[in-house]
């Protein structure tokens, strides 16, 4: 259609056609604009997981652009954590679900049940959209789940990634949860907080392997306490800190000095099989980000001079002693006594104050040499 710029368009008694050349520029509008959204991104469908970047943050709502004709919204209430402190800014990517509101679609981090209506809780079983719901009491094998009205249950096994020891440190919380099961007649509901964590955790896995390097330092989070070491959630992966590699100071059991639920700083010393299932190993230190007592402390020990230490270990060739944080010296089977023994055990015991003499400091095999018959208040024993 070729329209003359000069032509008068305007609503007018001399030209009865105006309103029906509005409905044509109407018409040609508005397939302008579907075209321009299937170019930018295609429908917006109802139910669909999605990921997006937030490029505003006001007082109600939130906009995220997923890649659609237009951003979508979003609570700014589903930013916000615990305390009610942003959780999250703008730049941020986001995975969301739509759903549909009063004035279009709009996003969705959790349905509230109370608020959308009992059909939302079919739609979201068959599209897998997280459903909100609050924590109540325990019974036989798991949790009895609000879901704003409709009451739900959790397997013990399915709310959190490991089993608790203390249920009830989940009771009275809301979470997020995905629902496994649902019956007609919304009776039966069968829900999952773990399905969701495990998902998020995997996804954030891929990221780290994705970025992860030898020598780097990380953020981590005590997950297990072992006899040998800790285990320290990265991102999604877990690396073990071996005991060596807790402390400068001499570790008897890693729960001396660390908690599960801990945060740590760790740098990443190894890295085997990367990405392949049970065979991966990630080797990580809180050590080697800690500032080394040998150099300034061990030098400060003067050979010939008594100094008081406590045992740290016997062995069956002497004793380790504990001069400084982080500093042992050994003192030698043959220097325990005036007389000749069989075990160090027969003349110390271990966490035993002691006085003993400096023999040698060797800085650079970080060895020192102690007596315990040659300082002066050996007692002969």
């Amino acid at each position: 259609m070729t329209i003359d710029p000069n032509e008068n368009v305007n609503p007018s008694p001399e030209n009865p056609a105006t309103e029906e050349t509005q409905e044509d520029f109407a018409a040609m509008l508005e397939a302008h604009e579907a075209d321009k959204g299937g170019e930018e991104g295609g429908e917006v469908k109802i139910g669909a997981k999605v990921e997006g970047t937030i490029i505003q943050i006001g007082d109600h709502d939130a906009f995220v652009d997923c890649g659609f004709r237009n951003e979508l919204p979003l609570s700014v209430e589903e930013l916000k954590d615990a305390d009610g402190q942003l959780k999250h800014q703008v730049g941020d990517r986001i995975t969301a679900h739509v759903q549909k509101g009063q004035d279009g679609p709009k996003l969705t981090m959790a349905i509230n049940v109370r608020e959308a209506g009992r059909k939302a809780l079919q739609d979201a079983f068959q599209h897998g959209t997280p459903v909100e719901g609050k924590v109540g009491d325990t019974n036989k094998g798991g949790f009895s789940i609000d879901l704003g009205g409709v009451r739900a249950f959790c397997p013990f096994s399915q709310i959190d990634l490991r089993r608790a020891d203390d249920p009830t440190v989940f009771v009275g919380n809301t979470y997020q949860f995905k629902i496994l099961e649902i019956s007609d007649d919304m009776r039966n509901v069968v829900v999952s907080r773990r399905a969701l964590l495990q998902a998020n955790r995997e996804e954030q896995a891929e990221s780290t392997r994705a970025n992860l390097e030898l020598g780097a330092a990380l953020d981590g989070t005590v997950t297990r306490l072992v006899p040998f070491g800790a285990f320290v959630d990265i991102g999604g992966i877990e690396g073990l800190v071996h005991i060596s590699q807790i402390s400068f100071q001499r570790v008897g059991d890693p729960s001396e000095v660390l908690k599960e639920g801990q945060q740590v700083r760790v740098q990443v010393m190894q890295i085997q099989n990367l990405g392949q299932g049970r065979s991966e190993r990630i080797s990580l230190s809180i050590k080697a980000l800690a500032s080394d007592p040998w150099p300034t402390n061990a030098g400060e020990l003067t050979p010939g001079t008594d100094v008081e230490g406590k045992v740290t270990r016997l062995v069956d060739f002497g004793v380790f002693v504990e001069l400084l944080p982080g500093i042992e010296g050994l003192i030698h089977i043959s220097e325990l006594a005036n007389r000749r023994i069989i075990h160090p055990r027969e003349v110390l015991n271990e966490e035993e104050p002691i006085t003993v003499r400096i023999l040698d400091v060797d800085l650079d095999r970080r060895r020192i040499s102690l007596s315990r018959r040659q300082a002066a208040d050996y007692d002969e024993d």
